[in-house]
């Protein structure tokens, strides 16, 4: 029979009790470990006597300024000491680590910030750890922090919010980042002519962008976010393209704006799934007839804050080049009043469901009208109308 010490020694806590932790295998722990932020990570070493190195070997580091900061305010003495912590624990963090491989890194600095200069160190140090994935975010736009010129072979994710990047980042993007598949670039000041990868699968910029003018063979997903007049857009050949959500504005003329809308629907035209945002009327006087592409891939299209007020030419071209489409969203459109009706032979076939998603009234009895006579398998289509 087991000594009554030893049973109550098992079934009690603290230091007593027995390390269930402890027993854990090493894969578990880590991916527990990775979902936590990096000061969180090290404060669990005193769970577990097995736990009090293993944030050296962590595969996922995620660094929040935000966790050291009590005030809020840019200019505080307790700001000015918790800048000190945080960069002493940084520091830290990166120089102790035992020689695991770091999958990914993550770096959120305030706009507070006043030593952004050590981030581009810390970069480099996390780079040189052979790591997968990386994420660097400011508060604010910043353009102090610098994103090393040689970013490495194995990258394979990068995620980059509000910083200045200039031509130097998108050599190392396109000449050294070989294996490079996920580009995201959210508020960044971009201060080169083009980019171009042979690798890329999915790219995200929200923010003034440069051309995008070279091959990309590989790409599936596009996302663009543009709102700014300095920059003028192009993407071309990317056969892989499957889904893309476009969302382009700027001062510029009206005319300007247009043509460059005109300009990226034609370079989509293998989508399954497209999604346009604030485009203009498609078809206005003076102005040459729109020949968009045949979209014979297009399964959903949906349309956010459009024009349609040209009697629904913009629609009535992309249901005219895409007759396999069989899902179709239209939210808080421009509408027209007053539509007189079809003015083409439009018939889709395998259209299934119409979602209209509105906040006024006002020209969607001619938009049910116009889908009503353009879709062939009333009553077996479904529309949906929802008020917002």
């Amino acid at each position: 029979m087991e000594p009554c010490s030893k049973r109550t020694r098992g079934r009690g806590g603290g230091s007593s009790g027995v390390d269930r932790l402890s027993a854990l295998p090493d894969d578990l722990l880590h991916a527990i470990l990775s979902s936590l932020k990096a000061r969180q990570v090290v404060q669990t070493s005193v769970l577990s006597r097995r736990w009090r190195s293993l944030w050296r070997s962590v595969p996922c580091l995620d660094v929040d300024q935000d966790d050291f900061r009590v005030n809020p305010e840019p200019l505080t003495s307790q700001n000015q000491k918790d800048l000190g912590k945080f960069e002493d624990f940084v520091n830290s963090l990166l120089l102790r680590r035992d020689g695991s491989v770091l999958h990914t890194f993550r770096l959120c600095v305030c706009e507070s910030f006043a030593g952004h200069m050590h981030a581009g160190r810390w970069i480099r140090r996390a780079l040189a750890c052979s790591r997968r994935a990386l994420h660097v975010h400011c508060d604010a736009f910043d353009d102090v922090v610098h994103m090393p010129l040689d970013l490495g072979p194995s990258l394979t994710r990068l995620h980059l919010s509000n910083l200045s990047l200039d031509a130097r980042f998108a050599e190392s993007v396109s000449s050294v980042c070989v294996v490079l598949e996920d580009l995201e670039l959210i508020g960044c000041g971009l201060c080169f002519d083009n980019i171009t990868s042979t690798s890329l699968r999915n790219l995200c910029i929200e923010t003034g962008t440069p051309d995008y003018d070279r091959p990309a063979p590989r790409l599936t997903s596009l996302r663009l976010l543009i709102q700014d007049q300095f920059f003028q857009v192009s993407v071309n050949e990317m056969p892989s393209l499957v889904k893309a959500s476009i969302s382009y504005w700027s001062p510029d003329e009206e005319a300007a704006i247009q043509e460059t809308q005109r300009k990226l629907v034609s370079n989509v035209g293998n989508v399954t799934t497209v999604e346009l945002t604030d485009f203009l009327q498609m078809m206005v006087p003076d102005m040459e007839p729109v020949e968009f592409p045949a979209f014979r891939n297009l399964r959903n299209l949906v349309l956010v804050g459009c024009d349609l007020r040209d009697d629904f030419q913009l629609l009535r071209h992309f249901l005219q080049k895409s007759p396999n489409l069989e899902e179709l969203t239209i939210r808080c459109c421009w509408l027209p009043e007053g539509f007189a009706g079809d003015q083409g032979t439009t018939k889709l076939k395998k259209l299934k469901y119409i979602e209209i998603i509105y906040k006024y009234h006002q020209g969607i009895r001619e938009l049910v009208c116009f889908l009503l006579e353009i879709s062939d398998r009333v009553p077996k289509n479904t529309i949906t109308l929802t008020k917002v």
